[in-house]
């Protein structure tokens, strides 16, 4: 059997355990292709495992550890059956999780994006479903992913809910709408551009010129053009993301309960829930090393001075 024959097999035989693995394929193939260029079609070492992951020389070193992390297991499980393939330390490339500092859009920055996407946008359906997307994610904090996975029956009208069907965890939720989002996503739907591409009743809100759903990169770009064109993007920083509204909505709603006398605590509750994470200490990794909610903690915990 060739490596590609033996990684069906180990993606089969894990997902019947109920891994996703959509990165960890995408990045064994790769791998598989960058062999066979070197004549390897059934067998590799460590050196080969360790030379494509850092086959990217600008990349960061966290994403070399990635990549290499993505082969380890694979090989682990091909030596455990009897292939001649070296188990992989895995002190190899090693490399602290690095994060990037979120980008926090001001409601100006959040007005500009809304504002320019008719004028931005030549196709209407196009225009009418970034600026939807925009405004959801701006609205709910959903994942880029989980926005683009919604479809007609998602959205319950009358009660102002969205069931999101979990994806980084294996539990639903629901998350509430106000009035004027279930509003804007009802007119999105019944929008002619939209109906125009002859749509199931039952599939995407979101949907592309045949339809269907898109995927996340056609957004991403979408969305990091418009950026680039309202020059958004501070000084000496990369450009800001969709993943940022996340972070934006979530430190939102912490900045006001520190500064409208709300309770921080259940408010964290509320959020890791809304954000489908599994537990708060999840939803203060959206909150930490942010200016606005830091300064906003700090007046709560000023002591008030004397009384006269």
């Amino acid at each position: 059997m060739s490596l590609r024959d033996d990684l069906d097999v180990y993606l089969t035989q894990r997902r019947g355990l109920g891994f996703a693995l959509k990165t960890t394929e995408y990045l064994l193939r790769q791998f598989c292709g960058w062999l066979e260029t070197r004549g390897k079609s059934d067998t590799f070492t460590i050196d080969d495992a360790v030379a494509w992951a850092r086959d990217r020389p600008d990349a960061a070193p966290v994403w070399w550890s990635q990549r290499l992390t993505a082969v380890r297991p694979f090989a682990a499980w091909l030596n455990a059956s009897d292939a001649d393939i070296p188990v992989i330390p895995a002190a190899l490339l090693p490399t602290g999780t690095t994060r990037r500092n979120p980008f926090i859009y001001s409601q100006e920055d959040l007005d500009r994006l809304l504002g320019a996407c008719p004028a931005f946008f030549p196709n209407p359906r196009v225009a009418a479903t970034m600026r939807t997307i925009i405004g959801l994610l701006v609205a709910t904090g959903l994942r880029i992913g989980e926005a683009l996975r919604l479809t007609i029956p998602n959205i319950d009208v009358a009660e102002h809910l969205l069931t999101v069907h979990g994806t980084k965890t294996p539990l639903d939720r629901l998350v509430p709408l106000d009035p004027t989002t279930t509003g804007t996503l009802v007119e999105y739907v019944n929008s002619p551009a939209r109906l125009a591409t002859g749509p199931s009743p039952s599939g995407p809100i979101f949907v592309n010129n045949r339809g269907g759903g898109f995927v996340v990169e056609t957004i991403e770009q979408h969305f990091a053009s418009l950026v680039d064109t309202l020059e958004l993007t501070p000084v000496g920083h990369r450009r800001p993301r969709l993943q940022d509204l996340r972070h934006t909505f979530a430190t939102r709603h912490m900045i006001a309960a520190y500064t409208r006398g709300a309770d921080p605590t259940r408010t964290l509750t509320l959020l890791s829930t809304w954000l489908g994470h599994t537990g708060p200490e999840h939803t203060y990794w959206y909150l930490s090393a942010v200016p606005q909610l830091l300064a906003a903690a700090a007046g709560r915990l000023e002591p008030e001075g004397p009384s006269t």
